[in-house]
C-alpha cells in the first residue's frame, strides 16, 4: 500500500509542454536531449531564424502609426478621438513581442480585460499624474476594439505602453477570472521588459510619493520578491491537494501569512526565474495542480478551529505563489513581504467607481491632457 501510495504522489510533480517555456522566456530550462520534445526544438529553431525580421517589422509600424496619431489626440477630447490602436495588429504571444530588447529599470504593470478599461484608463491618468517619470505596461488580454481604440487614446505616451497578449496559445482555463493563471504569465512577460516591476490591479491606486516608490524599489533589489501580507494564514485560503504538486505538507504553512497578489514588485534576476516563476508558472499551466478537484473560490468559512485550517475557500495562482515564497525562504515571509496595516500606500478604485468618474469626467468636458486622478 506504502509503494502505491508513492507511485501516486510521484505522479503529481510539475511538468509542462516545453513550448510553454519558450513561449514565456525560460530558454535556459528547455530539454536539450533528443527525446519526444524534438518538435518543440525544430519549432524553436524556426521562429529564432525569422524573431529579428518580425520584431524590425512590427516596430516600424508601430510607429509609424504612433507618429500618425499623436498630434491628433493632443488636438481632440478623449471621446471625440478615433484612434487605431497601434498594439491590436501585433497581439501575439512572447516570442514576438514588439518590445525592443531594452529594458527599463522600473515598470509598473497591469492588465485588463473586457469590460475593464474605465479602471485601466484612470490607472493611466493616475500614474501619468503622480509618477510621470514611471514607465506603465498595460497588458490588453481580451478588450473588445471600442475599449482598446480608448485605453491606447490616454495610454499613447512615450511612458505608456499597451501590449495585447494573446492568451490563446495557452490551454483554455488559463484566460479562466476565477483561477487567474494569466497573472504569473503577465508578470514574467513584464520581467523580460524590465530590470524591476511594481505589479498591480488596474483597480489599485498608490497613495504614496515617488519616494516611497524608490523605497520599495530599493528594498525588493535585494529580495527580489517584495509584497504585503494578510493575517490569514497559507492554508486557510489553499487546497489540500495543492501541496502534493510541490511535494510539502499543508501542516508547514499553518502559521504561514499569506501575500496578496494585488500589488507586489519582482526583480528580474536569475534566482527570481528559477526559484519563483519557473514553479509557479509550471502550477499555473498544470490544471490539476491549481485547480485541485473540489477546489472553489467562495464559500470561505474563517470561523473554524484552529483558524489555519482550510475555510473551503482556494486561491488558485495566490495559493501557488505562496507555497513557492514559503519553500524558497524557509517558512519566513519576513524575507518577503511587510505587514499591509503597517504600509498602507495603496487603494482600491472599483470598476463601478472608475466608470461614474470618467462619465462624469465627459460630462463636464473635462480634458484628457490634465490627468485628473482621485484619493480618498
Amino acid at each position: 500500500m506504502r509503494k502505491e501510495n508513492l507511485r501516486v504522489a510521484e505522479q503529481k510533480k510539475l511538468e509542462i509542454d516545453p513550448k510553454y517555456l519558450s513561449i514565456l522566456g525560460f530558454t535556459s530550462f528547455l530539454p536539450t536531449k533528443k527525446s519526444q520534445y524534438d518538435k518543440y526544438e525544430i519549432i524553436d529553431k524556426n521562429a529564432q531564424a525569422t524573431q529579428q525580421q518580425k520584431q524590425e517589422t512590427e516596430i516600424v509600424e508601430i510607429h509609424n502609426l504612433e507618429q500618425h496619431s499623436t498630434q491628433k489626440d493632443l488636438d481632440n477630447n478623449a471621446e471625440n478621438v478615433s484612434v487605431e490602436p497601434s498594439h491590436r495588429h501585433t497581439k501575439t504571444h512572447v516570442t514576438t513581442t514588439p518590445f525592443n530588447g531594452t529594458k527599463s529599470n522600473f515598470s509598473i504593470v497591469t492588465y485588463v480585460q473586457d469590460g475593464q478599461a474605465p479602471s485601466a484608463i484612470l490607472l493611466s491618468q493616475h500614474v501619468a499624474a503622480k509618477f510621470p517619470n514611471e514607465y506603465l505596461l498595460i497588458y490588453d488580454l481580451g478588450l473588445s476594439e471600442e475599449e482598446s481604440r480608448a485605453l491606447n487614446t490616454y495610454c499613447n505616451s512615450s511612458k505608456c505602453s499597451v501590449i495585447g497578449y494573446d492568451l490563446s496559445v495557452f490551454p483554455s482555463y488559463v484566460s479562466d477570472q476565477r483561477m487567474h493563471a494569466y497573472r504569473p504569465i503577465v508578470i514574467k512577460d513584464a520581467l523580460m521588459r524590465s530590470k524591476s516591476i511594481l505589479f498591480a490591479e488596474n483597480y489599485m491606486r498608490i497613495r504614496g510619493s515617488s519616494r516611497e516608490l524608490y523605497e520599495l524599489h530599493s528594498k525588493v533589489m535585494v529580495s527580489g520578491v517584495l509584497g504585503w501580507n494578510t493575517p490569514t494564514a497559507v492554508s486557510t485560503r489553499t487546497h489540500p491537494k495543492m501541496f502534493d504538486y510541490f511535494q510539502t505538507d499543508a501542516d508547514d504553512f499553518y502559521f504561514l501569512r499569506m501575500v496578496d497578489l494585488d500589488t507586489i514588485l519582482f526583480t528580474d534576476s536569475l534566482f527570481v526565474t528559477e526559484k519563483i516563476m519557473l514553479p509557479w508558472i509550471k502550477c499555473a499551466l498544470t490544471l490539476e495542480c491549481l485547480d485541485p478537484i473540489g477546489a472553489q473560490s467562495n464559500g470561505c468559512k474563517y470561523n473554524k478551529k484552529p483558524q489555519y485550517r482550510y475555510s473551503g475557500c482556494h486561491g488558485y495562482d495566490t495559493s501557488a505563489f505562496n507555497i513557492v515564497l514559503g519553500l524558497t525562504w524557509h517558512l519566513d515571509d519576513t524575507k518577503y513581504s511587510m505587514p499591509s496595516d503597517m504600509y498602507d500606500i495603496f487603494y482600491k478604485e472599483t470598476l463601478e467607481q472608475a466608470t461614474k468618474i470618467l462619465e462624469n469626467r465627459r460630462r463636464n468636458s473635462s480634458e484628457t491632457s490634465e490627468h485628473p486622478f482621485t484619493e480618498p
